[in-house]
């Protein structure tokens, strides 16, 4: 936008909508919005908005506006020299000024129709559980016999040999040749 149209647009009426008119909001420098914002009318934004923008007329990005979020514009989208975008854009027509900064994909058309917003998930009611009746059981008894193992034998020394203690082992073969 030229700053000779800039000086000669008139200033945005605010209104509600009540009486018939759309609504335009400004967001200043100073603006912070987080989350989703739905209008019927226009948008500007030269502060930040962080989440996405629906509106039925036109979003305008402007004066170092920042809008991190879809936005989804049913007349146009304008980012301004100054301004950023970045998020998926659903718009009738698109003006992305020399030194705007714009990152996301980009759905255009002259029907521009919102996705369709997931339904809310509707409460359901379940029976209030009843509660049975605990049985407590005595504890069982045990009946089973033990067997006690019998002591081990220390192992008697192989006969034509003398005892050691601690060795009882064969004598080892000859290994020199000799044959028994």
């Amino acid at each position: 936008m030229s700053s000779t149209a800039a000086r000669n647009r008139a200033p945005a009426t605010a209104g509600n909508g009540s009486d018939g008119t759309q609504s335009s909001i400004v967001l200043g420098p100073r603006d912070r919005l987080v989350g989703q914002l739905y209008v019927e009318g226009d948008v500007r934004v030269a502060g930040t908005v962080e989440g996405g923008l629906e509106v039925t007329g036109s979003v305008e990005i402007d004066d170092g506006g920042r809008v991190t979020g879809p936005v989804t514009a049913h007349d146009r989208l304008v980012v301004g020299r100054a301004g950023s975008l970045v998020g998926d854009v659903r718009v009738a027509r698109l003006v992305v000024a020399d030194g705007a900064t714009f990152s996301g994909r980009v759905s255009m058309g002259k029907q521009v129709e919102a996705p369709p917003k997931p339904a809310e998930p509707k409460a359901v009611e379940l029976p209030a559980p009843v509660a049975e009746p605990v049985k407590v059981e005595e504890p069982v008894k045990a009946e089973t016999p033990v067997a006690v193992a019998e002591p081990v034998k220390a192992p008697q020394p192989v006969k034509g040999q003398p005892a050691k203690p601690g060795r009882f082992q064969p004598k080892p073969p000859d290994r020199k040749g000799k044959r028994r």
